[in-house]
């Protein structure tokens, strides 16, 4: 593999970490969605374009991650033995999941109850408390090394599938396909559902087992260069018709304004139907559209994106206990809870690239993040 195919790659890796963190900033300024602090509701108009934020990351920013974690897993399986890699991915892996489990969700909450709600408790509290430890947005980091070992096991079985890049039906077909897996699953366990004690959220693991073991597919059939620009411009198009006019009429006709998005989020309804359709098959969209589009503009990098792209996966780390002490800092700041969002979001990303670059400084950290 040449090295300028990877660096749209890394590039896509920076985009995708900010919108993490960003994802995560909207919740806690009253977006819908769980997080480790929420000061606010948005209601109407302004959580149609808030919703609107957070269900188009949500239709693709995670599925993407699992896609390249599996194309470069592939890849690296190709230059080590089964043991190096597996010693590499419990380091790379292991590690900062339970630093986070033990250390940094603590940290989180300890930040949002002493500063936020000043509760008079102390680290060593936290520390010690059982219910305060938790995967958080980790749970990623959890089934990604589940996958791996699964991969694995199954990898003596030499499976390789030689396919050409799909066409646009396929794709399409393919999208309709897992959005009506995941309105099944749902009809048990609807969004805003976790496993107990891992946190990770099965109304939404059908896109993100596709999207892996697609990864691993496009390694084998190089489908990363099948993705013309053209071919992307076109995807990215109607990507943002299903964004800014299909969801919007989703979300009117299917009475969230009067009803809320409990009927979206699963049962036996029309809308929980239309939703899971609507997120397969615009992640679908957007996925194709940004490996292109990076692929041209995007594709190469300077002294300042090598250092973003190093930081990214600390970024990732890092990013609870960083924003929700930004969020303490600035919780006496009135202000309309969208604009404040807007306002202090350049600063979350900021804060959370520049914190993870300072820990990537200490000495043998770089050998995991």
């Amino acid at each position: 593999m040449k090295n300028n195919r990877l660096f749209y790659i890394d590039n896509l890796r920076i985009f995708l970490i900010g919108l993490v963190v960003l994802h995560h900033f909207a919740i806690t300024y009253g977006a819908p969605g769980g997080w480790y602090y929420n000061e606010s509701e948005a209601g109407m108009p302004e959580g149609v374009p808030m919703s609107m934020f957070v269900a188009t990351n949500q239709s693709f920013f995670m599925g993407m991650f699992f896609l390249i974690s599996a194309f470069f897993m592939a890849a690296s399986l190709k230059r080590k033995n089964t043991g190096k890699f597996l010693k590499d991915r419990l380091i790379r892996l292991g590690l900062p999941l339970l630093v986070f489990y033990f250390i940094l969700s603590p940290l989180t909450n300890f930040i949002r109850s002493r500063y936020i709600y000043h509760v008079d408790e102390t680290f060593i509290d936290f520390l010690t408390r059982p219910r305060e430890w938790g995967f958080g947005p980790m749970w990623f980091v959890e089934a990604l090394l589940i996958f791996t070992i699964i991969f694995l096991l199954i990898r003596p079985l030499k499976i390789k599938i030689r396919i050409r890049f799909p066409g646009t039906v396929e794709i399409l077909l393919a999208a309709v396909f897992t959005g009506l897996l995941q309105f099944i699953i749902r009809l048990w366990l609807p969004v805003g559902w976790s496993l107990p004690h891992t946190n990770l959220q099965f109304p939404f693991f059908i896109q993100y087992i596709f999207l892996f073991i697609v990864g691993i597919i496009a390694f084998q059939n190089n489908w990363l260069e099948s993705i013309t620009f053209r071919m992307a411009k076109y995807w990215f198009l109607f990507a943002q018709v299903m964004i800014f006019i299909g969801f919007p009429l989703l979300f009117v006709l299917g009475g969230a304004a009067e009803y809320g998005t409990d009927p979206f989020m699963g049962g036996m309804k029309w809308q929980s139907l239309g939703y899971a359709l609507w997120e397969q098959v615009t992640g679908f969209s957007i996925v194709i559209g940004l490996f292109g589009l990076f692929h041209r503009y995007f594709n190469s990098q300077g002294k300042f994106a090598q250092q973003l792209s190093g930081s990214a996966y600390g970024v990732f780390l890092l990013h609870p206990p960083v924003i929700v002490g930004l969020s303490a800092i600035f919780a006496g700041w009135d202000i309309f809870p969208p604009l404040k969002f807007i306002l202090l979001a350049p600063l979350a990303v900021i804060a959370c690239f520049l914190v993870a670059w300072l820990v990537r400084q200490v000495p043998g950290i770089k050998r995991v993040l």
